[in-house]
């Protein structure tokens, strides 16, 4: 009833202006007013499971083409309001077909922002989306409609033969994964899959998406999450792309639930050597390449590094059972010498070469490092006494890795 109103209003006056005369027409053209704003969203700079991933047609055939329920991989859209389901839908659907000047159903700009932000961080697939545009009409003070446009770095036909060759990439991934795995069994091979195919470049082209990885094997943070959450959702995990800050700089990485609980993961702080401060590989060789100290974590964990933009509401991560420690058996509540005889004496620890524990508190942890390190116990169990050894230890994670150690 209030837009059949408002055209009447405007039809009315505008043949009132018509019988006086084309100044006052011109007039009435000036009182409507269309404004057209950019944006562009301010990006880190720095720094049941299927073991077949989906193909771009498959994954659009499991959203349901948006017309009935939207599928639960995609966090942040069901954490919206049903008004901002719908306008994410619309700006999803614009964006997938490369359109612009869609009207949307909202005339209030405060809220296309965060929309906007929900679509990208759930959807990694739009590898070709700079930013948008919306446009608003106005009559008066009024707002009268809204129309959004993405802003795109390729043509549909590039779109395509950039998404063919990601897909070959993804498939040749998936080929090697082990049969029968657990979602964390899924997520780890996934994980070192992503870190082993990639190295921390700053400079790269497209290092704010999934192209710098599947095709360049270079990217930043956003690069990294963005590919950890792609092939997450190929393998029917959810997975979401948060941002926020890392020692004061901004950053990305993501939030996955596994077996039902959720964690956050963190794959750029995964690559060793970017978390060593050597991304440029000069010390390969000299610690183990992938950090397991930010691989399914909690709340508690993550904040004491990371800090959050709060785009939507994020859960409470407090489950450990698929930690990477918990899952390995290197988690330790106490310290016990028996059970460090038997990991040090693995042979999984002589294949990887290094060992790496975790404490579950800080009285634990300060112990391993007064008993370990201060005493050189570590000696009790390797055979390298009168030689040394590399160690780091990460209090805030209370973590311990020895490493050149057999």
């Amino acid at each position: 009833m209030r837009k059949k109103a408002a055209l009447g209003i405007i039809l009315l006056c505008g043949a009132a202006m018509l019988a006086q005369g084309c100044s006052d027409m011109e007039e009435f053209r000036n009182y409507i007013q269309e404004e057209t704003h950019t944006y562009e969203p301010e990006m880190p700079k720095l720094e049941e499971t299927s073991t077949e991933p989906l193909t771009q047609g498959q994954q659009e055939e499991e959203e349901g083409q948006h017309s009935g329920e939207v599928s639960a991989l995609y966090y942040a859209y069901h954490c919206l309001d049903e008004e901002k389901q719908k306008l994410y839908l619309e700006m999803l659907d614009a964006m997938t077909g490369m359109e612009s000047d869609v009207r949307l159903s909202t005339v209030d700009k405060s809220v296309l922002e965060q929309v906007f932000s929900c679509v990208m961080n759930d959807h990694p697939e739009l590898f070709y989306v700079e930013g948008y545009q919306y446009t608003e009409y106005t009559f008066g003070s009024t707002t009268t409609s809204i129309t959004f446009s993405g802003t795109y770095s390729m043509t549909k036909e590039q779109v395509q033969q950039t998404g063919a060759l990601i897909d070959q990439k993804i498939e040749e991934c998936f080929r090697q994964m082990p049969e029968e795995e657990d979602e964390y069994g899924t997520v780890k091979y996934l994980y070192e899959w992503l870190i082993n195919q990639t190295e921390y470049d700053k400079n790269v082209e497209n290092n704010q998406n999934i192209c710098s990885v599947f095709l360049q094997g270079r990217s930043v943070c956003q690069g990294y999450a963005k590919a950890m959450q792609y092939m997450l959702q190929r393998a029917q995990i959810q997975c979401l792309v948060v941002t926020g800050f890392t020692n004061g700089e901004r950053h990305g990485w993501n939030l996955v639930r596994v077996n039902g609980a959720y964690y956050y993961l963190d794959p750029t702080w995964g690559d060793a050597s970017y978390a060593s401060g050597t991304a440029d590989g000069a010390a390969e060789g000299f610690f183990p390449s992938i950090n397991y100290d930010y691989f399914l974590v909690t709340t508690d964990e993550l904040t004491r590094t990371h800090s959050f933009e709060m785009v939507v509401e994020l859960p409470q991560c407090t489950e450990i059972k698929d930690n990477y420690f918990v899952r390995e058996g290197l988690y330790f509540e106490s310290y016990d010498e028996d059970r460090l005889a038997l990991i040090f004496g693995s042979e999984a620890a002589h294949a990887a070469g290094y060992v790496t524990l975790k404490c579950s508190s800080s009285e634990c942890y300060a112990r391993m490092v007064q008993n370990l390190i201060e005493e050189q116990k570590i000696f009790q169990y390797i055979t390298r006494q009168g030689s040394s050894i590399a160690y780091t230890s990460n209090e805030k994670q209370r973590t311990i890795s020895f490493w050149n150690i057999y």
